[in-house]
């Protein structure tokens, strides 16, 4: 299942917005209050059913209205729910056009926080009912428990028959997620006595709970991904490498040092290469990594949100620098501070006025604040200079 385009009209600040999107990854990015998570919640709730408070109508708008188009197992369908709610404690009755379609959407809230988990026992599985389904489908899914779904794999894969040949698949895969971030990262084992998750690094073998919050907060994605599939199709099981519907991440970045934000992307694609990724950042590293048509940047003109016109790029934004991303995708006016900006143009405007002794007093301020390599300090120099010998 995929989503072929998505028309957004009357919803939230946006007042009309047609999407077309990537069959594997999308990639939302925009200033703040855009619309990327409301875009993201759209699509969840056209897979859900009934009452919320997190969808209403523009201020502007008579009525809210979703148009999805879909392509289902090669049967294309497009479907359309509407509404006019709009005071906030009035909830939204949300129809769901494709809600009977809800397994086969999986969404992830910004919510993604890793406590520490003690196992004092070992959980069974638990199946879940069409309307926990769709709460998921608006509320996010619960990453809390996925420590007690692997230790639950590795226990039972000791015994022949325990679990089914998809089962033991996805616990192989999960093993192999500690490694995709760093090779030099690989599962260890399950303490017996403590049921506590052990990892061997290139410092020795440590707990699953002592890696870094964004070592973790992947692990917990990927975790969190194959334990749904496997607890949403029971009846065939499938290998969650096969799992072919839609994945939505709001601010896919979270936790992430840089260095691994530019890695997110791809390590989702080779998890799960037949899924439909749709993510919000607000990371020009997750940017850079994308391929061409993967990005859809928001903007907004005279109040109205509109999809950016990006450059067309054989390798997308793969040689772009930050700044470049930061401006010309994200919508950036300058990647300055206000402090900068600010020197540099009382400098200039001392310079323009002649006054040598007060510029050369000011240029020692920004000879300080400047990066040690900045070649703007040799410009400034010579524009001093030039004023002290006229």
């Amino acid at each position: 299942m995929k989503i072929n385009t998505l028309t957004i009209e009357g919803i939230g600040g946006i007042k009309f917005l047609k999407l077309e999107l990537d069959e594997n990854m999308n990639i939302i990015c925009g200033p703040n209050g855009i619309g990327k998570t409301t875009i993201l919640e759209v699509i969840a709730h056209i897979f859900s059913n009934g009452q919320t408070n997190i969808l209403k109508r523009n201020v502007n708008s008579e009525i809210g209205k979703i148009i999805i188009e879909i392509d289902n197992n090669g049967s294309k369908q497009s479907k359309t729910i509407q509404f006019d709610t709009f005071v906030p404690e009035k909830p939204t009755l949300i129809t769901g056009a494709l809600n009977q379609l809800s397994s086969g959407l999986i969404s992830l809230k910004t919510a993604r926080i890793f406590q520490y988990q003690s196992l004092q026992s070992v959980n069974k599985d638990t199946s879940k009912a069409n309307n926990e389904l769709w709460n998921d489908a608006i509320n996010g899914v619960n990453l809390s428990d996925i420590k007690n779904w692997f230790v639950n794999r590795y226990l039972y894969s000791a015994h022949k028959g325990a679990l089914s040949a998809e089962q033991l698949n996805n616990y192989e895969l999960a093993k192999s997620c500690f490694s995709f971030l760093d090779s030099s990262f690989t599962f260890s084992k399950v303490d017996a006595s403590s049921n506590e998750i052990m990892v061997d690094t290139p410092s020795g073998e440590i707990y699953y709970e002592y890696l870094s919050s964004g070592f973790k907060s992947i692990i917990s994605i990927l975790f969190g991904i194959i334990k749904e599939i496997e607890f949403r199709f029971t009846d065939p099981r499938i290998n969650a490498k096969d799992f072919q519907g839609i994945i939505l991440i709001d601010e896919i970045e979270l936790h992430l040092h840089p260095a691994w934000q530019g890695k997110i992307v791809d390590v989702l694609l080779k998890v799960f290469p037949l899924v439909q990724f749709v993510t919000s950042t607000h990371s020009p590293h997750v940017i850079q990594t994308a391929e061409p048509n993967q990005i859809i940047a928001l903007n907004s003109i005279d109040n109205v949100v509109q999809q950016r016109k990006l450059p067309s790029s054989t390798y997308g934004f793969k040689g772009w620098s930050i700044e470049e991303v930061l401006i010309d995708v994200m919508g950036m006016s300058d990647t300055r501070t206000d402090f900068y900006n600010k020197t540099l143009k009382d400098f200039n405007d001392l310079l323009d006025k002649e006054k040598y002794d007060e510029a050369k007093e000011l240029f020692q301020s920004i000879n300080e604040f400047l990066h040690p390599n900045n070649h703007l300090r040799k410009v400034l120099e010579i524009q001093l200079t030039g004023l002290e010998n006229d």
